[in-house]
């Protein structure tokens, strides 16, 4: 693993010159061990201010010509073969270096990237539940996942306060809320913010799930 530690410094290396150029596309084929060392690639040419064009073409040949169709300095593929890589390397204008590299053990070693789509709906989802509120208007700040519950909630929201409108304030990382109703500020209580939301509805009086902003008093 220390050898494959080594294949990933080096990538990231060539990254961050290839950034230093202003742009470059990035592609990858063959197996997960290509796919990372793109993104490490991509990474190091990303930190050096260059703009990456990760691109869905699976072979260098497309790769080099994606360079020169969109005139970047610079266009790199990365080839898994068996345990090894290949590194192909354009210069947006048809000159290329091709290099073969150790892959620093079994490719079978290698985890998978994976995107879990839909994370924000299912997180309100799941902290809504079969919950309904009276409805009415509501006004959110903070991450989209918070106008997701309150909208499974019944409520209509606005995206700023509105006279009148019970106001919802999470912190930009949805650890916390604040509830704003009727002159009070009110701390729900809740593993985050949309939880705390969903505890609002429940118990919208409740003591002492509540406490005002401030000094700390229970609300009475």
């Amino acid at each position: 693993m220390e050898q494959r530690g080594e294949l990933g410094q080096e990538l990231y290396e060539l990254g961050l010159r290839l950034g230093r150029l202003g742009a470059v596309a990035v592609g990858s084929g063959g197996g997960p061990l290509a796919r990372a060392l793109a993104r490490i690639a991509g990474g190091g040419a990303a930190l050096s201010g260059g703009e990456v064009k990760f691109h869905d073409g699976d072979c260098a040949a497309c790769g080099a010509w994606v360079g020169r169709y969109y005139n970047l300095p610079a266009a790199l593929f990365i080839r898994q073969d068996g345990d090894g890589v290949e590194i192909y390397l354009s210069d947006g204008q048809g000159r290329s270096f091709h290099r073969r590299l150790d892959g620093g053990g079994p490719a079978s070693a290698v985890g998978e990237w994976d995107l879990l789509a839909g994370a924000d709906c299912a997180w309100a989802a799941c902290r809504v539940g079969e919950r309904r509120s009276d409805g009415g208007l509501a006004a959110a700040e903070g991450p989209a996942a918070l106008t997701l519950a309150l909208e499974r909630l019944g409520y209509e929201v606005a995206d700023r306060p509105v006279p009148g409108a019970v106001l919802f304030r999470a912190d930009r990382e949805g650890l916390s809320l604040t509830v704003e109703q009727g002159g009070a500020t009110l701390r729900p209580v809740g593993e985050d913010a949309l939880e705390a939301a969903a505890a609002f509805v429940d118990e919208p009086q409740a003591v002492p799930a509540f406490r005002p902003d401030g000094d700390g008093a229970e609300q009475k």
